[in-house]
């Protein structure tokens, strides 16, 4: 008991010398030098609140200014802050809706662009078969004539002159 006793204790003394520190920041009050309140080793209350102005009305006025700047100057920034992060988000969104139309207009084209070369490799492929049909065509035709001048050549009196001029 007597040990949280003595935490307890320690925790106020620390939060009075906080409480000095800040009120000096704000108030501008003179506080005894450092190693005076350093190291307290005794809980006087009175003799640390005496520290603290308490009847100076214009020193509480000017901390509240300066509580009320900072919190105005903090509501400024986040403001600013907020402001900023929508209007990058909004550029953010304007570079992916371009983006995006870039990438359709890449989409439509592409599928244009595929369609006639399909278109190109049907009539290739078409001409193709055809040439393929007449070169069938032609080498019958060209069977044909050699078929008729063998059996010319093998009827015709002249036939073993002509394989002698060979």
């Amino acid at each position: 008991m007597f040990c949280a006793s003595l935490s307890a204790h320690n925790l106020l003394v620390n939060l009075f010398r906080l409480l000095i520190i800040l009120s000096m920041k704000i108030s501008g009050a003179h506080f005894p030098e450092p190693e005076k309140y350093g190291m307290i080793q005794s809980l006087n209350i009175n003799e640390l609140l005496s520290y603290i102005p308490l009847n100076s009305t214009s020193t509480t006025d000017e901390g509240d200014d300066q509580n009320q700047k900072t919190r105005i100057s903090v509501d400024e920034r986040r403001r600013r802050r907020m402001i900023s992060n929508r209007e990058s988000a909004r550029r953010s969104r304007m570079r992916k809706r371009k983006h995006l139309d870039e990438l359709w207009s890449l989409v439509v084209r592409l599928r244009t662009e595929n369609h006639n070369l399909m278109e190109k490799l049907n009539q290739l492929t078409e001409t193709q078969q055809q040439v393929v049909q007449e070169n069938v065509k032609l080498k019958e035709e060209a069977m044909d004539f050699r078929q008729m001048l063998t059996d010319f050549q093998m009827g015709s009196p002249y036939s073993t002159h002509l394989r002698e001029l060979e």
